[in-house]
């Protein structure tokens, strides 16, 4: 009996989600058609989420809301023409980016929020459109809210009706990578969601499930399991083609990859030259360095021969000073000692005697020991008045 039990769950339980996962919304066009449900607790969401969704717009409605989480300025709101990416109090418009999307044609859009830079960024097909920084304020909690899909949640209103198809709209508790969004994008059939299901606080399987409002049907998408990739068609044959507006896009790309190739050649031409002037400039600096210190040395080499000149000069000059103190002792020696002389010996020293001498043209140095004279009054008198040296007679 276990066997027979277990074979029934397994029966039971695939089909309805295979049966789920090719099925998209479609939204009428008044403002009774929406989904909504009453959350009381939204803690998981808190400080994180990304909401993702198929779109495909067939209504023409001033401001179409795809959800909109309503607890007053902590809610967030996402709409499918670009005039509301609403979080925490902050509107991102992206207006003309969406309105490069025909309408009727399905797009894959995306929108992220942390609390840890506080920005709201919206990607679509993949590809980041814009960002913009919110308040400091936090998402949801334990506050008492409500989601709407296909209206907003405040008021149901003409301006906000959907109107369109919606498919694989999930609710993811952080942020999701530019990886992550750019495989989730790339083909609407893909499993991309499954595989990040652990991080789905609000699963398309269950947004499927809930009471609707109003005109929400179902629609078959997917039907053998295989889907074309977003820009991409079949032609007569089944084979599938790549759309003119990809092929437009990688035109862009080759031009912009060769723009940049240029800009990279001129600046490294730029560069090259700048280059080859520096080191020209380095050259003549280096020379320049060169000789100045080939003129240091050649400086320091005079200034050394000056030195030791000086020094003989000094020399030369203390030498020669030295000789004339000499000779200006020896001569006034010789002078005095003509006083001892026989011809002066024991005779009276008279002023005549002096100047025949020439004692007195010896700057003034009259003084000395006259030994064996006799010295006169008048003399004594004469070389006072003559010099202002005292003479002492014994």
């Amino acid at each position: 009996m276990i066997p027979v039990f277990l074979a029934f769950i397994l029966v039971a339980v695939t089909p309805s989600i295979a049966e789920d996962s090719n099925k998209a919304l479609r939204f009428g066009n008044t403002t009774n058609d929406h989904i909504t449900w009453a959350v009381s607790d939204l803690t998981e969401l808190e400080t994180q989420f990304s909401v993702c969704s198929w779109v495909r717009r067939l209504f023409n409605a001033p401001y179409p809301v795809i959800i909109h989480y309503y607890p007053h300025t902590h809610g967030f709101l996402l709409g499918s023409r670009g005039n509301h990416n609403y979080v925490v109090g902050r509107n991102l418009n992206l207006r003309t980016k969406y309105g490069e999307i025909p309408d009727g044609e399905w797009f894959h859009v995306c929108m992220t929020w942390s609390s840890t830079d506080y920005t709201t960024i919206v990607y679509l097909n993949g590809e980041m459109a814009g960002s913009k920084l919110t308040r400091h304020k936090t998402i949801g909690g334990t506050r008492d809210g409500k989601f709407t899909v296909g209206n907003a949640a405040s008021s149901k209103h003409p301006t906000y009706i959907f109107g369109g198809d919606l498919y694989k709209l999930n609710i993811f508790k952080r942020v999701l990578s530019v990886q992550e969004v750019r495989k989730m994008s790339a083909n609407m059939c893909s499993d991309e969601e499954v595989r990040l299901n652990e991080f789905r606080s609000f699963r398309w399987e269950d947004i499927f499930s809930k009471p609707r409002s109003g005109s929400v049907t179902e629609i078959s998408v997917c039907t053998d399991g295989q889907a074309p990739a977003v820009d991409q068609e079949e032609d007569s044959t089944g084979q599938t083609v790549i759309s003119e507006g990809i092929l437009e896009r990688l035109e862009s790309t080759e031009q912009e990859l060769t723009e940049t190739k240029q800009q990279l050649a001129t600046i490294q031409s730029t560069m090259s030259e700048e280059l080859a002037i520096v080191k020209s400039t380095l050259a003549e600096i280096s020379k320049k360095l060169e000789s100045t210190e080939q003129e240091l040395a050649e400086t320091k080499l005079n200034l050394a021969q000056s030195e030791e000149k000086l020094r003989n000069v000094t020399e030369t000059w203390n030498q020669t000073l030295s000789e004339i103190e000499a000779d200006k002792e020896e001569e006034v020696s010789s002078r005095w000692d003509a006083l001892y002389s026989e011809k002066y010996l024991d005779k009276k020293l008279t002023k005549e005697m002096i100047q025949e001498t020439g004692l007195e043209s010896t700057d003034g140095d009259i003084l000395g020991l006259f030994v064996g004279v006799t010295i006169t009054e008048d003399l004594i008198d004469y070389l006072k008045q003559r010099h202002d040296d005292t003479v002492i007679c014994l």
